[in-house]
């Protein structure tokens, strides 16, 4: 099977081998986000803001001098220091994702909105000669109309889209390392067990695993939603 050209770019070279390597933590994670995806995309956001805080935020304020003659000061406590800060940050970056998402819904809105107002002007309508303001703030008008639309669905079903991001992320991740621990493990062999070496020449029963693996686990993670989401609305 030839492989699409986009797999075989950097990322997905980069992606594949994250896979590979992290198999311990993404494996039990991809568990997670499937099957709690409730609360799990939450988990993650949180833990990822804690990880940027200890690798990257930390770090670069130990090189202004009165920050780290700060934590010298206190360096048997020093632990606790990063910690307390690196969970203070985590929160923050949860919330500052999730006004992110916000801000997200009306670019996206207020994108489509102003193609909306271009193809009106475009259409060169008579009716557009008898507006009281210049045609050039249609699409800045529909711009901000569909933003602030957007931006409210969005933040109304912040919880709904992110349990539906984590059921897609959680699925792929899955279905990845359902082909790829069967080939690994087992004596199984799917296609010509090329997932092993990558993505450049994975067969075609690997891809058609990958997919339906995939698809079977969307389904439950869907399922799972929507039974959670009855649940909720019967008590």
């Amino acid at each position: 099977m030839v492989t699409p050209d986009f797999i075989n770019t950097e990322a997905f070279t980069n992606l594949y081998l994250l896979l590979v390597n992290s198999v311990y933590i993404l494996f039990p994670l991809s568990l997670i986000l499937l099957l709690f995806s409730k609360i799990s995309f939450k988990v993650t956001i949180f833990l990822l803001g804690v990880y940027a805080s200890y690798s990257i935020v930390i770090p670069y304020l130990l090189k202004v001098p009165l920050i780290n003659n700060f934590v010298l000061t206190f360096g048997d406590y020093s632990f606790f220091i990063y910690l307390i800060f690196s969970l203070i940050f985590g929160f923050v970056f949860y919330h500052l994702v999730n006004v992110a998402f916000v801000v997200g819904g009306f670019l996206l809105g207020g994108l489509v909105g102003y193609s909306i107002g271009t193809f009106i002007i475009s259409s060169n309508g008579e009716w557009l000669n008898n507006l009281p303001f210049s045609i050039s703030y249609i699409p800045w008008i529909i711009f901000a109309i569909l933003g602030v639309i957007v931006a409210i669905i969005f933040s109304k079903n912040y919880q709904s889209i992110i349990s539906i991001i984590s059921v897609i992320f959680g699925s792929f991740i899955l279905s990845f390392y359902t082909i790829y621990l069967l080939e690994k493990h087992t004596s199984i062999t799917i296609g010509n067990n090329s997932l092993l070496s990558g993505w450049e020449q994975l067969s075609q029963p690997e891809f058609f695993g990958i997919f339906i693996s995939l698809i079977i686990y969307m389904i439950l993670g869907f399922f799972l939603i929507v039974r959670s989401n009855r649940k909720k609305g019967n008590n």
